[in-house]
């Protein structure tokens, strides 16, 4: 069996707000299980089909759901692993002081975490990250493999 090809690019989000937003799931998931692959058009009729969840910023439930939201959502764009990494690195950076609890914040563990994100993106995988913040808040930084995403190839790229 052969590897499949790597993705052509990563988009990268970014959502921080109220950690009461974030458990709310209705926002968080198009309105319809899908359990297989299935053609382009029937995911964009699927994320057209749920307004509360193509207008909200919260991260989707599934990781790669993040291509079917707007355009608006994705804060950056790269073609090279290392740059997909470098962004995310710089996002836990400026994030690590309001991190709520001493491990994540924790030098070493935050290397670990980064390590392991260049692995998972050198591959093709995605790379996911959620921190509680100080007071009620909470933060996630994903960065989503797109053309095509591993986990559901056939979610075409939001920006085409």
């Amino acid at each position: 069996m052969t590897a499949p090809p790597p993705p052509a690019h990563w988009h990268c989000c970014r959502w921080t707000g109220d950690r009461r937003t974030y458990d709310g799931e209705s926002a968080r998931r198009p309105p319809h299980l899908v359990v297989q692959d299935i053609p382009p058009q029937e995911w964009k009729q699927i994320a057209a089909a749920s307004p509360a969840f193509m207008a909200s910023d919260v991260p989707p439930l599934e990781v790669p759901h993040w291509l079917l939201r707007p355009v608006r959502t994705i804060k950056a764009t790269f073609e090279a692993p290392d740059k997909a990494s470098a962004w995310y690195r710089d996002q836990i950076s400026d994030l690590s002081p309001s991190f709520l609890s001493d491990h994540d914040k924790d030098a070493v563990r935050q290397a670990e975490r980064l390590t392991a994100a260049e692995d998972r993106l050198s591959w093709g995988g995605d790379v996911v990250g959620g921190w509680y913040l100080r007071g009620t808040g909470f933060a996630s930084v994903q960065v989503v493999a797109c053309s095509a995403n591993r986990i559901r190839p056939t979610i075409p790229c939001p920006m085409r």
